[in-house]
């Protein structure tokens, strides 16, 4: 049975699991108003967004041209873009391992820009 994790970000396009257990988020970004279903966001409207333990988001790293998809390796994410970057966000896990274990509680950190290159 599926259960809801998190809600209440538009065009959210991929997910994946970092250090710790953080679940990251991808949106494309901003609806650009009354389009059919599947068209892209607006432009640098994007953000990489790290799921708290209450549902809610915080932004790790905002401003990306339409980011269709994430991995998340070690503390690095690697964002693909539509048109055909890879861009690279240091330092996702923010806080995520700074206790015993590596790990802690909370799913708070930085907030980063991607690498754009």
């Amino acid at each position: 049975m599926a259960k809801d994790v998190a809600s209440g970000y538009s065009l959210l396009v991929d997910v994946d699991v970092g250090r710790c257990g953080a679940v990251y988020a991808l949106s494309q970004g901003d609806s650009p108003a009354d389009v059919p279903a599947g068209a892209p966001a607006l432009p640098n409207s994007g953000e990489l967004l790290r799921v708290n333990d209450n549902g809610t988001f915080s932004v790790v790293a905002d401003a990306l041209n339409l980011p269709t998809s994430v991995d998340v390796v070690k503390d690095t994410a690697f964002i693909v873009a539509l048109g055909g970057e890879v861009w690279k966000v240091t330092g996702v896990s923010g806080h995520d391992h700074g206790r015993g274990g590596g790990c802690h509680d909370g799913g708070h950190g930085s907030h980063h820009s991607a690498d754009q290159r």
